[in-house]
């Protein structure tokens, strides 16, 4: 999501609120010409060593409220499901499920206490 990597790619956002940590201020300063994409926008994130911090519906919501009010393109939804596949939605034979602490559990029920 690095938009340096070649000059026809876009940097996006990769965090759980791309206003409040900077991301739409920088984007627009540095490429005003180009969409702002938010591709992940975690459901939780774990620092090494440190204790899983899991989103609220709300907070997740709010961000993404946020988002768009900010001047937003795109939303990425897979990560409100821990960026799981469903079906078909994966390749051939591959299965990915990394992230259950989130707002639906890989099976698609809600995420409650």
């Amino acid at each position: 999501c690095n938009g340096l990597s070649a000059n026809s790619t876009i940097e996006t956002c990769n965090s759980c609120n791309c206003l409040d940590d900077g991301w739409i201020d920088r984007h627009r300063r540095d490429s005003p010409d180009k969409p702002m994409l938010f591709t992940e926008n975690e459901g939780w994130f774990q620092p090494w060593g440190e204790a899983v911090a899991i989103r609220t519906t709300a907070d997740v919501a709010y961000s993404v409220a946020e988002w768009f009010a900010g001047g937003g393109a795109y939303h990425a939804y897979y990560m409100w499901h821990g960026g799981n596949n469903y079906g078909r939605t994966a390749g051939s034979g591959i299965t990915t499920m990394y992230a259950d602490d989130v707002l639906l559990h890989a099976d698609g029920t809600p995420n409650e206490p």
